[in-house]
């Protein structure tokens, strides 16, 4: 080789593309057939065997050049990208077949080994396959300079003579690259996520060393976008959640961006320190400035958590009140229950008199059957002033003198307490020739919630959100929930001390109150708030297609939330409980095993993981997920990273906390 020769390879070696095939690639063959769509390479066991082994789903990169004393060079700036999706027949593929058989025969016949009765040119001749390939897109400069940057396209815009195009299987550090391309600008914002894995079966891939190669995304695609993490119990995908929590968490910190993050968590997994290996989310904050913690039994010694209760007489939660009692008697489906769920509380206009009368006798009523279903109180914490006949409520105040007082003018009387209410409404109820006007259905719920007294379908669905009811509490959870995302806290909500219709409207009435808080800054052109929600076991609260979307808070979510920045997370090992509309507006996707091709099927919907579809019902290892991301161009099969220590630390040292002594049991 001249001089200049040698010099003009130096160059061509040390362009970006070229660098990236000769960066320990591995030959496994050349394209004999290509389109805009598929690729078919031709290989044999040899090259497979050097290369440690090609995978179902791998990559494969495709270049035209040729190969040189110092390397493969490019003959032009272009790599085209392939996934292997299977084997491919080979033109004469029926011969090999019949000449197989002929081996395979003859070697039983004589008690011999395969290779003895076989020559040579045969063996190299049977050794050959080929895979059929998917098109991913091409990887290319627009340049021809050392310092160009890589861009990718999601297409090929070329088909060539196919013979020309040798085929390489990407090494560790180049199989790393492409998982995690394209990086951020800034290096800080990449996480390892885990590492690259195509197939559950890893003998190969431990041998040939590609098991090392990490996967890193960009966390800012995780903020302020919706994100589904889909798999059957026990498939990591409560791992996955605290993993990306923790990254947001530090991210914010690093970038000193404020950003909220509420979890719903129906479990209580999220709430409590892991006993087995003592992580969790709480020690992210070693105080309420950082963390809070929404539990039905707060503890007292421990200052991140808070009373997830609300005091069910308050009037400033009347709305959140009724919601849940309505919710909880849902399961009662007789004429009754209907009519009593039709009942309306919202308090009319004071100024007029005669609705405002109507909605305080109906108010009596709730407040009785509250304190009938055991919500304990002892004095009303808003005044309720009712208006009724003076004569025959002179027999109820001398029955019952602590029931209510007059106040000011005749005929009006003061409730003092839930009891009282309860009197009230039984006296009254029992004797409708005495109050017609309450008794009347025109404008006044009363009697539809006086008729549900005597039916224990109804006051035992009530008394199963009992738990729910704090006399102490004040105000509503979702203000304080609101306050905690302009703080940028991380808010856990517990969620596992009721049943599941309880935590539906519980989590629906906050994501509620949030969006229209959220819509209120925005209208008012003040900077939006950042914040991020997480739903676990989503198939619990998401009603797919179930209701128009000013109704369905979730909906509402995903078609409102970019504007408002409103990243959200939601797991569920059911993809058809999720609403289509949603479905449409994720943006991040990671996908482990689930059990039905129902669920694949609908899965398939989305880029292409109907490629995936059989690995995703036949592969059941923890955390080993198909993972698509915002900025991501294509699928990438990963094994996420174990939630520990080091990731709780490293979250808050960026928030200027010290680290954790893994040594000492977390409380």
């Amino acid at each position: 080789m001249s001089i200049t020769q040698g010099l003009s390879q130096s160059v061509e070696l040390k362009k970006p593309l070229t660098a990236l095939i000769n960066s320990d690639c591995v030959p496994v063959g050349g394209i004999y057939r290509l389109d805009y769509d598929s690729a078919v390479v031709l290989t044999d066991d040899f090259k497979k065997e050097k290369a440690g082994g090609v995978p179902r789903g791998g990559f494969l990169l495709a270049v035209a050049g040729d190969n040189t004393e110092s390397g493969f060079i490019l003959e032009d700036q272009e790599i085209i990208l392939l996934r292997v999706r299977g084997t491919a027949p080979l033109p004469n593929e029926s011969e090999l077949i019949q000449t197989r058989l002929a081996v395979v025969r003859d070697a039983g016949a004589s008690g011999v080994g395969f290779d003895d009765v076989t020559d040579v040119l045969t063996r190299n001749e049977l050794q050959q396959s080929a895979f059929d390939c998917e098109v991913l897109g091409t990887f290319y400069t627009e340049t021809e300079g050392r310092e160009a940057s890589i861009e990718f396209g999601a297409d090929i815009d070329n088909v060539v003579v196919s013979a020309r195009y040798q085929v390489f299987l990407p090494s560790t550090q180049v199989l790393s690259w492409l998982a995690s391309y394209p990086e951020p600008t800034d290096k800080k914002d990449a996480l390892v996520i885990g590492r690259v894995r195509f197939a559950a079966t890893r003998r190969k891939a431990l041998i040939a060393g590609t098991d090392r190669a990490e996967a890193r995304i960009n966390v800012s695609d995780f903020v302020g976008r919706k994100t589904a993490v889909f798999g059957m119990t026990r498939t990591g995908k409560s791992n996955t959640i605290k993993t990306l929590v923790t990254a947001v968490h530090r991210y914010g910190s690093e970038h000193k961006r404020s950003i909220g993050q509420l979890i719903f968590d129906p479990q209580g997994e999220y709430a409590n320190v892991n006993k087995q290996d003592r992580t969790g989310l709480r020690l992210l904050g070693d105080d309420e400035s950082t963390v809070r913690i929404y539990k039905v039994d707060p503890s007292a010694s421990d200052g991140r958590e808070k009373p997830l209760r609300i005091n069910f007489y308050d009037r400033e939660v009347l709305e959140a009140a009724w919601s849940l009692v309505s919710e909880a008697t849902t399961p009662v489906n007789t004429n009754y229950g209907k009519s009593f769920r039709s009942s309306v509380l919202s308090e009319p206009d004071q100024n007029d008199r005669s609705k405002h009368a109507r909605w305080g006798w109906a108010m009596v009523a709730f407040y009785g059957l509250l304190a009938k279903c055991g919500f304990q109180a002892s004095r009303l914490p808003q005044d309720l002033v009712v208006v009724a006949p003076s004569g025959p409520m002179q027999d109820f105040t001398t029955a019952h003198p602590e029931a209510v007082v007059q106040a000011g003018r005749a005929g009006s009387y003061r409730v003092i307490s839930p009891s009282g209410a309860l009197e009230l409404a039984e006296w009254i109820g029992e004797r409708e020739s005495e109050f017609p006007k309450w008794h009347d259905t025109q404008d006044c719920h009363f009697s539809s919630i006086w008729g549900v007294y005597k039916y224990t379908g109804v006051t035992s669905a009530i008394r199963t959100i009992r738990p729910f009811h704090g006399p102490q509490s004040a105000g509503d959870v979702g203000e304080h929930l609101w306050h905690d995302m302009q703080a940028g806290r991380l808010a856990i909500v517990d969620l596992s001390s009721g049943n599941d219709q309880v935590a539906k409207v519980m989590s629906e009435r906050i994501v509620t109150h949030l969006l229209n808080r959220a819509g209120e800054r925005f209208r008012a052109d003040h900077e939006p708030v950042d914040m991020q929600i997480i739903v676990e076991e989503a198939h619990n609260l998401f009603e797919r297609g179930g209701r128009e979307v000013a109704d369905d808070p979730w909906v509402r979510l995903s078609k409102e939330a970019a504007k408002y920045r409103m990243g959200l997370i939601y797991a569920t090992q059911e993809v058809t409980s999720v609403d289509k509309r949603m479905l449409s507006n994720t943006s991040n996707w990671l996908i482990a095993h689930l059990n039905s091709d129902h669920e694949t099927r609908e899965l398939a919907h989305y880029y292409d993981f109907k490629v995936w579809a059989p690995s995703i019902i036949r592969a059941e290892d923890v955390g080993f997920v198909r993972m698509k991301t915002y900025s991501g161009k294509y699928i990438v099969p990963v094994q996420v990273s174990k939630f520990d220590h080091s990731m709780v630390n490293a979250a808050r040292n960026a928030a200027g906390l010290a680290s954790i002594d893994v040594t000492i049991e977390s409380e």
